[in-house]
C-alpha cells in the first residue's frame, strides 16, 4: 500500500515535467481554432482604432498575444494562403497566382500541410469557408471534409452603389443570407463534430469579408454603423519618386470612373462612402467570427484551445492611390494577427513588436502544441513560441527577425491614355510564370521597408538580380503600426544619395535571403 503514494508522486512529477517541457496542458493535446478574414487590415479596436465596432475580436485580443507587426508573404489571396497553409514561402510553392497550388510545386505532393500535420498527430481536422482559396481546397489536410461555402455577391433586391462595390441585404433581396452565414453554419457544425470525436482537434473557419463587394445584412450598413465623419486618405497620390512597377493604379478592387492612373484619384465623397462600407464589412466579419468564439465557450473547451486570428493580407483604402492589396506597400502586407494560448499566462492581453510572418504560423502552432519536434525539415518560417513567455523581451533571434513579402508584376507597358508606364497586377492572376515581368521583393526591418524590383527571367523561371530595375526605401522609424496615413509611407528615399550605402546593404541582405528560399 505504501507504494501507491510513491507512484502518485512519480505521476505528478511526470505530468509537471510534461508541462515544463512542452508548455501545454498536461492532460491532452490542445485544440486549435483557426479564424481567417479576407482583405482585412489591422484597423480594429484592438489595434487602437477605437471608433471601429469590433467587440468580438477586441475581446479576443484582451485574452491573446497581439502582434503589432505581422505580415503576409504575398498580398494576393491564393498565393498567401498557399504559403501559410503549407508553411513554405511563395518562391518555394511556385503558387504565385490562381493557376496552381503548392501541391504542384516540385515535391509538393509529398509535403505535409499545416492542418495535415496535426491530422498526422491524431487530430480531428476540418474547415469551412475560405481557408484555402476558393476552388483550391486541399483534401489531404482534413480528416473530415471541408466545406468551401459559395461566394454570394450583390443580388437583385439588394441596395447598392452604381458600381456594385457594396450592397446591403433587404427584405426584397433574392438571397437573404450572406457568405458568412453559410461559413459559420458549416464551421460550427464542424466544431461540434470535432468535440464529439473525443480527439484533439483543428477547425479552420474563413470568411470572405471584408473583401469586395461589401455585402452585409440589414443593421450592418455603412452609413448606419459609421454615421460620423470618416476622413478620406491623407496621402491620396503615389509615393514620391516611386518606380512605375510599384503601383496597382491600372486596376484595383473598387470600380470607380475616377480611378485608373497614378494621378487619377477617387473624389473624397465617394472615397468616404467606400470606406464606411468597408468598415461595416469589418464589423460584420467581427460579428460572424464571434459566433465561433462563443461556440468554443459553449463547448466548454476554451481553456484547452489555442485560438488564432489573422487575415490573408492587408489592404489600402485610397492611401497612395491604391484601392486593393497586390502591392508591396506596408499597408498591403501588414495584417492583424493574434494568438490566444490560455496556459501561457505571460502572454494574455499583451502586445509584442516581434515582426511576425504568416509563414511562421506552422512552426509556431506546432511548438505551442508541444509537437515542434515532429515538423518536417522543409517547413520554412520561424517559431514565434518564444514570444509567449516574455512578449516584452523575447529571444534575441525574434527581436532581430525581419519580415519578407513579395508580389509579381505583369503586362508592364505604356498606357497611351495617360501617357504613363504601368503594370497591371491583375494581369498576373491567371497567366503562366513566363508572363511575369518583375518580382518585387520587400523586407521590413525595425526602422525601414526596403523593396527591390527584379526582372523575371522567363527561361529559368527565376529573377535575375544582375538586372535589378528599381528600389524603394521608406523610413518607418516612427511608425507605430497603427497609422494608415503615416507620412513615411509617401516618400521613397532609395534615390537619395544620403541613403546609397543603406540601399546597397539592404539589397545584398534581401538578395541573400531570397536565394535561400527555393
Amino acid at each position: 500500500m505504501a507504494l501507491l503514494p510513491v507512484l502518485a508522486l512519480i505521476l505528478v512529477a511526470v505530468v509537471d515535467a510534461a508541462e515544463v517541457c512542452h508548455g501545454t496542458p498536461a492532460d491532452r493535446l490542445p485544440n486549435i481554432l483557426h479564424l481567417v478574414a479576407d482583405d482585412m487590415r489591422p484597423q480594429l479596436g484592438a489595434y487602437g482604432h477605437e471608433y471601429m465596432i469590433t467587440p468580438n475580436i477586441d475581446a479576443l485580443a484582451q485574452r491573446s498575444l497581439l502582434f503589432d507587426f505581422a505580415y503576409t508573404q504575398f498580398a494576393y489571396c491564393a498565393p498567401s494562403r498557399n504559403s501559410f497553409m503549407s508553411g513554405r514561402r511563395p518562391d518555394r510553392t511556385r503558387a504565385l497566382n490562381f493557376l496552381t497550388t503548392f501541391r504542384e510545386a516540385p515535391g509538393g505532393k509529398n509535403w505535409t500541410a499545416m492542418p495535415q500535420f496535426f491530422k498526422k498527430q491524431g487530430y480531428f481536422t476540418s474547415a469551412a469557408g475560405k481557408v484555402y482559396h476558393d476552388g483550391m481546397d486541399d483534401p489531404p489536410s482534413w480528416s473530415y471534409p471541408s466545406n468551401q461555402t459559395k461566394w454570394i455577391e450583390c443580388q437583385p433586391g439588394d441596395i447598392h452603389d452604381p458600381h456594385f462595390n457594396y450592397c446591403g441585404v433587404t427584405k426584397d433581396s433574392l438571397i437573404q443570407y450572406t457568405d458568412e452565414d453559410l461559413a459559420l453554419t458549416e464551421g460550427l457544425k464542424r466544431m461540434e463534430l470535432a468535440h464529439q470525436s473525443g480527439k484533439p482537434w483543428w477547425v479552420s473557419i474563413g470568411v470572405h469579408r471584408p473583401h469586395t463587394p461589401y455585402r452585409v445584412p440589414a443593421g450592418f450598413y455603412g452609413s448606419e454603423l459609421y454615421p460620423f465623419d470618416v476622413a478620406p486618405p491623407k496621402h491620396r497620390y503615389p509615393p514620391q519618386n516611386v518606380p512605375y512597377m510599384a503601383g496597382n493604379w491600372a486596376d484595383g478592387d473598387i470600380n470607380d470612373p475616377a480611378h485608373g492612373c497614378p494621378s487619377c484619384v477617387v473624389p473624397d465623397e465617394r472615397s468616404v462612402e467606400y470606406r464606411k462600407w468597408y468598415y461595416a464589412a469589418v464589423t460584420w466579419t467581427d460579428h460572424s467570427l464571434g459566433r465561433a468564439i462563443r461556440k468554443l465557450e459553449e463547448l466548454g473547451v476554451e481553456n484547452n484551445t489555442i485560438i488564432v486570428f489573422h487575415s490573408d493580407h492587408g489592404y489600402q483604402l485610397g492611401e497612395l492611390n491604391e484601392w486593393s492589396k497586390k502591392t508591396d506597400t506596408e499597408l498591403a502586407v501588414h495584417v492583424p494577427f493574434m494568438v490566444r494560448v490560455p496556459w501561457k499566462q505571460n502572454s494574455i492581453g499583451k502586445r509584442t513588436k516581434v515582426r511576425a510572418e504568416l509563414v511562421d504560423l506552422y512552426r509556431t502552432l506546432a511548438d505551442l502544441a508541444g509537437l515542434g519536434d515532429h515538423v518536417e525539415d522543409g517547413v520554412q518560417g520561424t517559431s514565434l513560441a518564444g514570444a509567449f513567455d516574455d512578449p516584452d523581451a523575447p529571444p534575441h533571434k525574434l527581436q532581430t527577425k525581419l519580415a519578407y513579402s513579395q508580389i509579381g508584376r505583369c503586362a508592364c507597358a505604356l498606357f497611351p491614355k495617360y501617357n504613363v508606364t504601368q503594370c497591371d497586377a491583375n494581369a498576373c492572376a491567371h497567366v503562366p510564370l513566363p508572363a511575369f515581368d518583375f518580382m518585387g521583393y520587400t523586407m521590413r526591418t525595425g526602422d525601414y521597408r526596403f523593396t527591390a524590383w527584379v526582372p523575371f527571367d522567363n527561361t529559368t523561371m527565376r529573377v535575375d538580380w544582375n538586372r535589378t530595375a528599381a528600389y524603394e526605401l521608406y523610413d518607418l522609424t516612427a511608425d507605430t503600426g497603427r497609422d494608415f496615413d503615416f507620412d513615411g509611407f509617401s516618400v521613397n528615399l532609395a534615390n537619395n544619395a544620403s541613403y546609397a550605402t543603406l540601399v546597397g546593404n539592404f539589397s545584398q541582405q534581401l538578395q541573400h535571403a531570397v536565394n535561400t528560399w527555393d
